[in-house]
């Protein structure tokens, strides 16, 4: 090859070069954009052995796999946390509140009821019991209120992480058929596995993803137990429907042809943590709240039932009613239950204070809550649940800060291969720049040999 030749293979490969730089500058704040790298190779031996130029192979995307994997699995883990995190603050706040504390309600209640141990027939002291009584019933249902907003919301998000999940995965699936496509022809577009990566990042938000390229350049994808989502082109789809055994729930299950499987807490992602914090705490605080409305209105029932009103007679009305199926969201003072229903006497003599001093006694007893594997009074079984949220609460605020700073280091290893420098590609552009510029110069002196030659002729 001659002079001219060898300078212009080496011009087109600086321009080649130049480009792929120039591209990456521009792609430098895209997410998840992966540099770029011209390919060169030297071009067979020429005349007396020496080289023959340079020859352009093509254009490489800087992507390590393994670096990518651990940042989809580190995306997965801290939406995971996150939500975990928020859910757990909400509910704690929800039973921390200082209007919502059983606790301090039942301190008022025990309270209004010793105001009347010495006019046990005073009005004004049993209306005051009834006030109390009333405003105890509306603390349960603040917090049961609460807790149903958060089967909404989580019910809401598990729907919405569905469709998300479906629509990520016709993407990808996509994206798998046009890789093919393209790679059948030989030239497959960077900027396809840029996206479909892109794409799989996203879809790692929600759910943990396994991904194994099947050698043929497309991605088969599955969740971390091994349940498939996506196998080539053919995608999976993520069906909700509501449980038969609680209506309120949600099933999620994966649709793959014929095949379904179901889909729990070990999802991973943004739904797993939903579906995990579901069936889990969420139920646990509904269940508790529930026994711990149940034990106050049937224990307090129970009691004034024995017990002879302001008449002498013995009631026939209980002072706190509620559903079974909703025991603390409709816990209430029993409609027309007046203060003269009071049943704090045993043997109908005026000023008999005995069953008052059994309501009073409530105070100290300790109840079994089976939710929460403790025997302890009322008051001091809502202070452990809250202690108990609390700690979890914490706990799970330590795994999204645990977890956001494995994700930063995740992401700073993918940068530090295939993310751009720009300190690093502005060298590159003028090492390019100058053997652009060299070349020229090497066509350049060839044209002047040559004219030389002719000259001489």
């Amino acid at each position: 090859m001659s002079m001219l030749n060898i300078g212009m293979s080496g011009l087109n490969a600086s321009m080649a070069a130049l480009n792929a730089t120039s591209n990456n500058v521009a792609n430098a704040m895209v997410p998840g954009y992966s540099r770029q790298q011209v390919m060169l190779s030297s071009v067979g031996n020429g005349v007396y052995g020496s080289g023959s130029g340079v020859m352009v192979d093509g254009v490489r995307r800087i992507s390590d796999q393994y670096e990518v994997a651990q940042l989809w699995n580190s995306t997965s883990n801290l939406s995971f946390a996150k939500a975990q995190a928020s859910y757990l603050g909400q509910v704690e706040q929800i039973f921390g509140s200082e209007g919502n504390s059983i606790s301090a309600g039942l301190d008022l209640l025990f309270a209004s009821l010793n105001s009347a141990m010495e006019q046990p027939n005073e009005v004004a002291h049993r209306q005051g019991v009834l006030n109390e009584a009333k405003a105890l019933t509306q603390r349960f249902n603040s917090i049961s209120e609460g807790l149903n907003s958060q089967v909404t919301q989580v019910e809401g998000q598990i729907g919405a992480s569905a469709k998300e999940i479906n629509s990520q995965l016709q993407i990808i699936a996509r994206f798998n058929a046009d890789i093919q496509k393209s790679n059948a022809s030989g030239n497959v577009p960077l900027a396809l596995l840029d996206a479909r990566d892109a794409a799989v990042d996203d879809l790692s938000k929600i759910v943990d993803v396994n991904v194994v390229d099947d050698g043929n350049g497309m991605l088969n994808i599955s969740l971390a137990q091994g349940q498939p989502l996506l196998s080539g082109p053919t995608a999976s789809t993520i069906m909700v429907k509501a449980d038969p055994a609680n209506p309120q729930f949600s099933q999620i299950s994966i649709q793959f042809g014929q095949s379904s499987f179901p889909l729990d807490e070990t999802a991973g992602g943004n739904l797993g943590a939903l579906i995990d914090y579901r069936d889990n705490s969420l139920v646990d605080s509904m269940a508790f709240i529930d026994e711990l409305a149940v034990t106050m209105a049937d224990e307090f029932n129970a009691l004034l039932a024995g017990g002879t009103d302001l008449q002498g007679n013995t009631p026939t009305q209980d002072l706190f009613s509620y559903d079974p199926i909703n025991p603390a969201g409709s816990l209430s003072m029993t409609a027309g239950f007046t203060a003269d229903m009071l049943a704090f006497g045993k043997d109908g003599t005026p000023g008999d204070n005995s069953n008052l001093k059994d309501l009073l006694g409530l105070a100290d007893k300790s109840f079994t809550f089976a939710s929460m594997g403790v025997s302890t009074t009322m008051g001091d079984a809502f202070a452990s649940k809250i202690g108990q949220l609390g700690s979890s609460s914490r706990q799970a605020q330590m795994s999204q800060d645990t977890a956001a700073k494995l994700q930063l280091e995740a992401q700073s290893q993918w940068a530090s291969t295939s993310g751009v420098n720009m300190d690093e590609e502005g060298v590159n552009l003028i090492i390019y720049q100058q053997s652009y510029q060299a070349n020229a110069k090497v066509i350049s002196t060839a044209d002047q040999l040559f004219q030389t030659i002719l000259n001489t002729i």
